[in-house]
């Protein structure tokens, strides 16, 4: 049996208003050679029918329980026949040389283990607005490590042979479960970033609406699995230590914000002994020396104040 050179995987959660449009762009590709994948997340909308009646026949359908984007993405790379992956979020699309031009690029560099293009961004009614994504790209570990994270998920695609030898996305991580995948890609292969613009990032209002604990704590588990991982090749461990500190306390103060003392104390109080400045993470070029004095001195208040709390607050 023949099977496709390509595995596109598209995982989805209640997104049917979007989904067609993402899967119409894979359909539109000049490159044929494919398998298209949609996992569903557990969705309670329109989507399993949506699928069902436009698409029987076309699309691998799987549908499971909710186990986030990363479950998703991994079900998909575990069913998937291809010898190269690509991945597509469910409200974003491709252009139609997308596949043509990453295929053909890592036909003939088999050195190349990850291959990213350009992508427009910009919020559903605000197309005018459009931005290029990444402005800047480097193939080097150490530039990726120090950044947020320039390669855009919905551009990539990588040797499937890849994923077997460094893993999948790691299911622990709440974010930039990407970030760390392809960390992970830079320390054993060559990677590349085609300056094509294939690809169209959509923010829409559902997209960005995300639980700030859920994101402080996500980013906090993040950086410390990249100082415990990585800890002698980051070029400024202190960097990455007030990051995660400053996520740390972000959740803190959330928990405090909540009425959540205890929670806040124990939180606010971690950060603190992992770096007691911290604050510093917070600053910007505009800061004058009373509003850093300020942003340096805010978490011993608030560690202040969520002691106080946890304290008298319970012995009501």
């Amino acid at each position: 049996m023949k099977f496709p050179l390509v595995s596109v995987i598209i995982p989805t959660y209640n997104r049917e208003h979007l989904l067609v449009d993402a899967v119409e762009s894979v359909l539109s590709q000049t490159f044929k050679d494919y398998e298209l994948i949609v996992v569903d997340d557990g969705s309670t909308d329109g989507t399993e029918e949506i699928i069902k009646r436009k698409y029987d026949g076309k699309i691998r359908y799987f549908k499971q329980e909710n186990q986030g984007i990363s479950g998703a993405r991994n079900r998909g790379i575990r069913e998937a026949k291809g010898e190269y992956i690509a991945f597509l979020d469910s409200d974003d699309l491709w252009l139609p040389e997308k596949l043509e031009k990453q295929v053909a690029f890592l036909d003939s560099h088999p050195e190349v283990g990850l291959i990213c293009t350009k992508l427009w961004r910009y919020a559903i009614g605000k197309e005018s607005e459009k931005r290029l994504c990444p402005e800047y790209f480097s193939a080097e570990f150490k530039d990726l490590l120090v950044s947020n994270n320039y390669v855009p998920t919905t551009t990539v695609m990588v040797r499937k042979e890849c994923l077997d030898q460094i893993g999948l996305f790691d299911t622990n991580l709440s974010v930039a479960e990407d970030f760390d995948l392809w960390l992970r890609f830079m320390k054993r292969f060559k990677v590349h970033c085609l300056e094509d613009v294939l690809a169209v990032h959509r923010e829409h209002p559902q997209k960005t609406s995300l639980n700030m604990k859920k994101l402080y704590n996500g980013y906090a588990q993040f950086y410390k699995k990249v100082i415990r991982l990585y800890a002698g090749e980051i070029p400024s461990r202190s960097l990455f230590v007030k990051r995660a500190a400053a996520y740390e306390y972000l959740l803190g103060t959330e928990e405090l914000r909540d009425g959540n003392s205890k929670s806040a104390v124990k939180h606010i109080g971690e950060a603190l002994s992992r770096s007691l400045t911290f604050g510093t993470y917070f600053f910007n070029g505009e800061s004058n020396f009373i509003e850093k004095a300020k942003l340096l001195l805010k978490p011993y208040a608030a560690f202040a104040v969520s002691g106080f709390k946890s304290v008298f607050g319970s012995a009501r």
